[in-house]
């Protein structure tokens, strides 16, 4: 491979995941070099008339507003179980992909939670981004 091949190969492999904010000014700040179509760092696809695409994986600025708001609910429920004295091991457990945390656990040996029951996971459903968002709403 030349050092370009290698060079994207790699950017390939380090490209961002995730969710970002449906505006065009900040996919291009994000990624200086796009103008037009994929970004090869950021999940964001930018159409002719420099636009964010809907095969991009965005967010409103509402709809990330709720997600923030959201997840401060979140840090602070898990914090109040902290202080409370909960400290119950309860990996999460990816559906779609079959993942765990526990795969790349280094303290297997002294963890007392048992992998093969599989009982006390926090299974993540496979949903749409649409549906996760609505469920936010309604909590």
């Amino acid at each position: 491979m030349t050092d370009e091949q290698i060079k994207e190969e790699l950017s390939k492999q380090f490209k961002m995941q995730g969710l970002i904010l449906a505006q065009a000014q900040i996919v291009r700040k994000m990624d200086t070099k796009l103008q037009m179509g994929s970004s090869d760092i950021i999940p964001a696809y930018l159409t002719k008339e420099g636009e964010v695409s809907q095969k991009t994986n965005t967010l409103t600025q509402k709809q990330f507003e709720r997600l923030q708001q959201y997840m401060d609910k979140i840090i602070k429920q898990i914090s109040e179980e902290i202080l409370s004295g909960n400290i119950n091991i309860q990996p999460y457990y990816q559906i779609k992909g079959k993942k765990t945390p526990c795969e790349y656990c280094n303290f297997k040996s002294i963890c007392t939670f048992n992998q093969i029951t599989k009982d006390n996971y926090n299974y993540i459903p496979n949903l749409s981004k649409e549906t996760i968002i609505e469920r936010m709403k309604d909590e």
